[in-house]
């Protein structure tokens, strides 16, 4: 799960109460930014998300 801290729309503590409750669910909080992290911050997205999938075998390399 992606949260960004500073959304209009919901509370980012969402995300920490969620990956409390279930070890499987692995988190990021992208700080500086609103609701709609993958247009405000590409560059940051793409990181997280490539940490994700190479820590979780998705991509080769």
């Amino acid at each position: 799960m992606i949260a960004a801290v500073q959304s209009p729309y919901y509370n980012f503590l969402f995300a920490k109460w969620m990956a409390a409750q279930n070890d499987q669910i692995n988190m990021a909080l992208v700080d500086n930014c609103g609701h709609d992290i993958m247009a405000e911050v590409p560059d940051r997205f793409n990181q997280i998300l490539r940490h994700f999938s190479l820590k979780n075998r998705y991509l080769s390399n």
